[in-house]
């Protein structure tokens, strides 16, 4: 049994640039790694662990853009495109850029921060990234409704829920996970650390004006 959200009822008004790009950005640079049969080595590189900090700072910025396998990249780009274009279209494109690659940054400095830099295990993915998305989304759009299947074996249930109730029950999967199965292989702190950067990031922030906005504001 799982709970697929397939699209949230919430029309932008402007056309998605930054978001699609974002998409279109991670899978050329995963079949580029994943094809070239150097993805173990780019990994090893290119991802995030507090280790690396000292010797290679930029890779809190180069794991977002790195995924494990083709499940890892879909799931992450099709959260990043149901919540991204609405908060593109609400804050404008370049604070989204900069929400984006901030909640990724914190996202891996907070899982750096909950294992005591004792991890040597790289994060990679755009899971950060996109929970600080969905955590403005959430004090932006709480009402709005995400379209969900359930599937219990082969039977699939379709039903809506508020955004509030389906980001905030994720975000609490998160912190029980985080503590109850701190090895189970996923960076829960960095989705943490990303979500708490989008919430704060949208708390008391002024929306841009539809018709003032330019190419990138």
């Amino acid at each position: 049994m799982f709970l697929v959200p397939y699209r949230d009822e919430n029309p932008s008004r402007s056309f998605p640039v930054l978001t699609i790009s974002l998409i279109v950005l991670n899978v050329i640079l995963f079949f580029r790694t994943a094809g070239s049969g150097s993805l173990d080595t780019v990994v090893v590189q290119l991802g995030f662990t507090p280790k690396a900090l000292l010797s290679r700072p930029y890779v809190v910025v180069t794991s977002m853009f790195l995924h494990a396998n083709p499940l890892h990249l879909i799931a992450n780009l099709w959260f990043l495109w149901l919540f991204g274009d609405n908060i593109e279209d609400r804050f404008g494109r370049l604070p989204f850029l900069m929400l984006y690659l901030l909640a990724g940054v914190v996202g891996n400095l907070t899982h750096a921060l909950f294992t005591f830099g004792h991890s040597d295990l790289p994060v990679i993915g755009a899971s950060g990234a996109v929970a600080g998305l969905m955590g403005s989304y959430l004090i932006r759009f709480p009402n709005a409704r995400i379209r969900c299947m359930f599937l219990i074996i082969f039977y699939p249930v379709f039903f809506r829920l508020r955004a509030f109730w389906f980001i905030g029950g994720w975000m609490l999967i998160e912190f029980i996970a985080a503590y109850g199965t701190p090895n189970d292989y996923v960076a829960h702190w960095a989705h943490i650390g990303g979500f708490a950067l989008g919430f704060a990031w949208a708390y008391g922030r002024r929306d841009r004006p539809y018709s003032r906005r330019g190419l990138w504001w």
